[in-house]
């Protein structure tokens, strides 16, 4: 009905960016005095398997005064196993599991082999040829249907309105049209959906790349960072951390950790060297061979 403000083109990219990325708004307003809990929510449970969350207790002598705050990692019961609620009640000192996850991570950057394999990753390409063709076959569906919308408008424009017929025809291409715009939106719906969609791939492949280069200097900058960067940081990087059901007698809690990225793709121990155990860190893969998952 009138010139549009814009280009479709640049329209169609906006709405592929807009939904590549969306997300949801994180709580950023807090108190002095509220702390980030590095760890909550990535570490589970041992027993229910669902996420512990950071707390704080506060406890107050007989004179008044409190004792120093406790920070720790605790199961929220909510957890259902086999019927029954969680019971499992330890508190995980947080300093404790903070240190120990930050340990692995500092000894997993200084193996000698560690910086070569990040660097092979930060080169590496993203694939996108499957979304590519998509991307190509929604466009070339869509020039075939404006050429079809086109000339249904040129066929109703050039309707002779003394045709006896001229409204059944008139009826027959406004249907055929309107169903040919229905065709269309959807067809843009799925290409904007599919644009985005490979915007997310490549962004994704940024995002990845950029957390490769921070663990190439992990040692340096975890520590110059603050809590909530650090909380960011480690969001990015790591899936979820398991930890053993009692303390260990060498002091640690720390099981295993699994990251996000596919950083271990050998095996590769590392050791928390607290006494004679040992916690080894490893990252394992499904692959083909001769037919069978390995």
């Amino acid at each position: 009905m009138h010139e549009a403000i814009i280009s479709e083109e640049v329209w169609n990219a906006a709405q592929a960016k807009l939904i590549a990325q969306a997300k949801k708004y994180e709580h950023v307003n807090k108190g002095k005095d509220e702390r980030t809990h590095l760890l909550s929510g990535i570490v589970r449970c041992p027993v229910c398997g669902a996420g512990m969350y950071g707390n704080k207790s506060i406890k107050y002598k007989k004179d008044g005064t409190k004792y120093k705050d406790f920070f720790y990692y605790g199961c929220k019961h909510r957890s259902m196993q086999r019927g029954h609620k969680c019971d499992y009640k330890k508190q995980i000192r947080e300093e404790l599991l903070d240190d120990a996850v930050a340990e692995v991570i500092v000894k997993l950057v200084s193996n000698p082999q560690f910086a070569a394999m990040m660097q092979e990753k930060i080169n590496m390409k993203v694939d996108t040829t499957a979304i590519d063709q998509e991307i190509a076959n929604y466009e070339k569906q869509l020039r075939q249907d404006y050429s079809i919308k086109a000339k249904l408008m040129e066929e109703i424009d050039n309707l002779n309105p003394d045709d006896r017929h001229y409204i059944r025809r008139k009826a027959d291409l406004d249907d055929r049209l309107y169903r040919m715009y229905d065709k269309i939106e959807e067809l843009e719906e799925q290409l904007i959906a599919a644009r985005a969609k490979k915007t997310s791939i490549e962004a994704e492949k940024i995002t990845g790349d950029n957390i490769y280069k921070v663990l190439i200097y992990f040692d340096k900058l975890y520590f110059a960072m603050s809590d909530v960067e650090r909380r960011q940081l480690i969001e990015a990087l790591i899936a979820e951390i398991q930890i053993y059901e009692e303390r260990k007698p060498n002091g640690q809690w720390l099981k295993s950790i699994r990251f996000k990225l596919p950083i271990i793709e050998n095996d590769l121990s590392i050791g928390l060297d607290n006494g004679n155990q040992v916690e080894t860190v490893v990252l394992l893969h499904y692959y083909e061979k001769d037919g069978d998952r390995v």
